[in-house]
């Protein structure tokens, strides 16, 4: 049985909390990759930021369709959406881009069950983490890939 450690990338790029938006816009790009973890001066994960964060960090934020009922405002849609675009827009460090709800794995964790993840959550990349939540590597699609072609 595989585990996390045995297919995970031991070498990842990562970018620091404090980094501003712009330096992962090119982190990101120049990476090749499709989301970066997020992690603090001692290497503890933070969170994730992906292409679709930055896109939504580059996009206008358009405010919700209210409706009066009974001298109250009700949006349309929700608050919850709003609020996420508007923190998104206004982010100035990776910290504040970052999505801090993240899919992460265990070392010893079964490979198939990363994968299982993986594919529920529909991310790129899954990072592994120790108990004190220090990033030790990270387990993307591509590492799945070559887990399950390998003779």
């Amino acid at each position: 049985m595989k585990t996390a450690q045995d297919i995970m990338t031991r070498q990842v790029i990562t970018v620091l909390a404090d980094d501003s938006v712009s330096k992962v816009g090119e982190v990101l790009m120049s990476s090749g990759h499709h989301s970066l973890p997020v992690v603090d001066s001692e290497g503890r994960l933070i969170g994730m930021i992906g292409e679709r964060d930055l896109i939504d960090a580059h996009r206008k934020v358009h405010l919700p369709t209210m409706v009066t009922i009974l001298d109250g405002l009700i949006p349309i849609g929700g608050m919850r959406e709003y609020d996420t675009e508007l923190r998104k827009v206004t982010a100035v460090t990776a910290r504040q881009l970052a999505s801090s709800r993240v899919v992460t794995a265990v070392s010893g964790e079964d490979a198939d069950a990363v994968a299982e993840k993986l594919l529920r959550r529909d991310v790129h990349a899954v990072p592994v983490v120790d108990d004190h939540g220090l990033l030790l590597g990270i387990v993307s699609r591509s590492d799945i890939l070559r887990h399950l072609l390998k003779p």
